[in-house]
């Protein structure tokens, strides 16, 4: 590929959708329910546009590949694919039957709501595997890149400008308790809001950003994605309009850090620092060292109680720590107890939803472990696992600058995403699942070609 050819899209429109949409759809519902007031019905009905859209890209993957017959060679299945697919038979096996063979008495409404939020969203794993031209196209990278930048701006603007009652007034409280119908997560404010606005440093209430999200967990979990894609867009040989990415660089990590999520936080030092590893840039790792201990310590200084509350999270003494220990123990205890699960619906927010008690809460693990049993649970690490390995193959045989940056950013994602998910579901965040099943689709077919170009078969 010349430096001015640009790859065909194909399908890739779609992944740009996702992309730009996704990001906003929350704010737009909220604003569109609890600001506008428009019924129910209505509104569920503009909000599934992105289920509908997973829909038609399935279906134009399949008509494509019937068009297409065997002219590009037998496809090679690949171990994500055989992960990916028996997490899907084994999803829709629970959804019809589990009601029947565990008694658990959930509601059929919760169950379809189940199955969405856990596994609907990795058929863009076959979109990806059909569209490699996406890992070709740095596009999509910028658009990710573009779109953190805007929310990080936006969480920003929030934190110095948009007061709870403004919140209030945008719809967000009718959105979360009646739309949405997770009022238990609003119980400890005075605004209706998610409880997790706000965070204890000391003797000192913060409110944390919850930017277009409505909360600052969903803010944050799709940095995960963003700083990766901004990071290795940033390695890119290109030298246009370095002073501005940098600027934007520096964006994302204000964006990020004002919404106070360690766990995140601490995941994205780390891609970071993998991926500059990769890239030997140890001057990079070296200066942002230099300058984030700077930074801690001029913090330190002028923050009250911030040496306390970073010791209580260190020695998992908070709030939020001694929560996931709980909801750890409870979850562990539920697992040993049904050890095959219990059914789709019956873990976090999807079972607040519909007033159940969920049987964990707060680890993507342990959500689909009580769902779906040890098998749900041994299908999803075979799943990051895989993708996770993909991306680095991907990596190593890549001819291209282009299609090398893809494929560590979808390892370091996977990494990422795994880490994450000991004390977060990060898929009911529709961006993080629907973008990162999609990259992760394309990554194992790059990894599959240019294997084998390179001479190593996958």
């Amino acid at each position: 590929m010349t430096a001015v050819e640009v790859p065909r899209r194909g399908l890739g429109w779609g992944l740009s959708a996702f992309i730009w949409l996704l990001p906003f759809h929350i704010v737009a519902m909220a604003i569109l329910f609890g600001g506008l007031g428009l019924s129910t019905t209505v509104v569920r009905g503009i909000a599934a546009w992105k289920e509908a859209l997973v829909i038609l890209l399935v279906s134009l993957t399949m008509l494509r590949a019937s068009a297409r017959g065997g002219a590009h060679g037998p496809v090679r299945v690949q171990w994500p694919d055989l992960a990916v697919a028996a997490f899907g038979i084994l999803a829709l096996a629970y959804l019809i039957g589990a009601g029947v063979w565990f008694g658990a008495d959930l509601p059929l409404s919760a169950q379809l709501l189940g199955w969405r939020d856990a596994v609907f969203f990795t058929l863009l794993y076959f979109v990806g595997r059909a569209t490699p031209e996406v890992a070709e196209d740095p596009r999509y990278l910028r658009a990710i890149f573009a779109v953190g930048v805007v929310t990080s701006v936006v969480a920003i603007l929030e934190r110095i400008f948009v007061s709870p009652d403004m919140l209030v007034l945008l719809g967000t409280t009718r959105y979360i308790q009646e739309f949405l119908g997770i009022a238990p997560i609003t119980q400890h404010n005075v605004y209706g809001l998610p409880d997790n606005y706000w965070t204890g440093i000391g003797d000192y209430v913060v409110r944390r950003t919850g930017s277009t999200y409505l909360s600052s967990q969903g803010f944050a979990v799709p940095f995960v994605i963003i700083l990766p894609a901004a990071t290795v867009s940033l390695f890119s040989e290109e030298r246009r309009h370095r002073v501005l990415g940098w600027l934007g660089y520096l964006l994302l990590w204000i964006g990020l850090l004002s919404s106070v999520t360690r766990m995140t936080t601490l995941v994205c030092v780390l891609q970071v620092a993998l991926l500059a590893a990769l890239w030997r840039r140890w001057g990079l790792v070296v200066g942002a060292g230099l300058l984030g201990l700077v930074s801690l310590a001029l913090a330190l200084s002028v923050v009250p109680g911030l040496l306390t509350f970073l010791w209580n999270t260190v020695t998992w003494q908070t709030g939020s720590s001694v929560s996931h220990l709980a909801d750890w123990g409870m979850a562990l205890d539920n697992v040993a107890t049904h050890p095959l699960g219990v059914g789709l619906g019956a873990a976090d927010q999807t079972a607040l939803r519909f007033g159940l008690t969920p049987l964990a809460m707060d680890s993507q693990y342990f959500k689909y472990a009580v769902e779906m049993g040890v098998a749900g649970l041994a299908c999803y690490i075979a799943i990051v696992a895989g993708i996770c390995l993909a991306g680095f193959r991907a990596f190593r045989a890549a001819g291209g600058d282009l299609v090398k940056r893809y494929g560590a950013m979808t390892a370091v994602v996977a990494l990422g995403l795994a880490v994450n998910g000991l004390t977060n579901v990060a898929f009911t965040n529709p961006f993080v699942a629907y973008v990162f099943f999609w990259l992760a689709g394309t990554a194992v077919t790059v990894a599959e070609e240019r294997g084998v170009v390179a001479g190593n078969p996958a």
